[in-house]
């Protein structure tokens, strides 16, 4: 009796997790990309007097959707202007027409304004070792990077953590803190709120866990597949909603307190919010916050959440 038990249990583990399987089968099926066009899928709240403005520091096309769900949480509850300003356009100078297309596509999708820095195809060698070995074009860019955001004047700022692996997202750590340093002085302010993102690693100190509804997920992983030309050999848009589960496990604990229960949503995005000052100090801030995917954000909230 007990081994038939047994056996049911493992038939009904065994259909769950085939289940899995076929979801990715079922997401194969869907064309990658669909040339998207006109307004965005979800249209946004109406803003306020002053909308409140982001730009998203993507170290390659696809960043913007791979990390992009409080951004575009923001501008679907805030009505917040949110644009990505594309650090590269990749490594591979053939492809990268074809990346920018790909990628107007994708901020079309998500609602966001799109803009490149280095407008001939993104900037070079974005990286510590440029920062460390050609500091003459590391100032260049830094310069270049700190000028859009005295054109956009964002109230945050989001861009990867500094242990985020790849080095195209430590270098755009790096040149974020940089430029946002030029940024503060210039704009008279003694701390700029940076809010760190990860794909390639994870955080060590996440303060932040933002809850994502499946249409807002829906949309970031439609966003993920308009970049055609990566999806077609690592179909990574289809593991997104798998790493926004994962991270409601993770952040449970490393944003909640170890022991603490699991929220009861299934996705969301882990954060880290630190400020930075003229000096380029990167000050993170105590305190954790969990956000659930049907909780209206509020902007002054969230940051003044973070104390020193």
């Amino acid at each position: 009796m007990g081994g038939e038990k047994s056996e049911n249990r493992y038939t009904e583990w065994l259909r769950y997790v085939n289940g899995h399987v076929e979801l990715l089968q079922l997401g194969k099926a869907i064309p990658a990309a669909g040339e998207a066009a006109g307004a965005p899928l979800i249209p946004a709240s109406a803003p306020a007097e002053r909308a409140f403005r982001v730009v998203l520091c993507s170290p390659h096309p696809d960043d913007e959707a791979l990390t992009g769900a409080l951004p575009l949480r923001l501008r679907l509850e805030l009505g917040a202007t949110v644009t990505n300003c594309a650090i590269t356009l990749g490594s591979d100078v053939n492809r990268r027409e074809g990346r920018r297309r790909e990628l107007e596509s994708a901020c079309r999708v998500l609602g966001f304004d799109l803009t490149i820095p280095q407008a001939k195809g993104g900037f070079e060698s974005v990286s510590v070792k440029t920062r460390a070995e050609r500091p003459d074009a590391w100032a260049a860019m830094v310069r270049a990077l700190s000028q859009t955001f005295e054109r956009h004047q964002p109230d945050v700022i989001f861009a990867p953590h500094a242990e985020d692996w790849h080095p195209a997202h430590i270098g755009t750590h790096f040149l974020a803190v940089d430029a946002l340093a030029a940024y503060s002085v210039q704009a008279k302010q003694e701390a700029v709120p940076l809010i760190e993102t990860s794909y390639w690693h994870e955080h060590a100190r996440p303060n932040l866990m933002v809850g994502v509804s499946p249409e807002t997920l829906a949309t970031l992983v439609m966003a993920t597949a308009e970049h055609a030309g990566e999806v077609s050999r690592n179909a990574y848009h289809l593991r997104l909603p798998g790493r926004m589960i994962e991270n409601v496990r993770r952040g449970a604990e490393t944003v909640g307190g170890v022991g603490d229960a699991a929220p009861d949503f299934p996705f969301a995005e882990i954060y880290r919010v630190t400020f930075v000052g003229p000096k380029g100090q990167v000050e993170p801030r105590s305190g954790g916050m969990m956000i659930g995917p049907n909780e209206r954000i509020d902007s002054d909230f969230l940051l003044g959440s973070f104390g020193p």
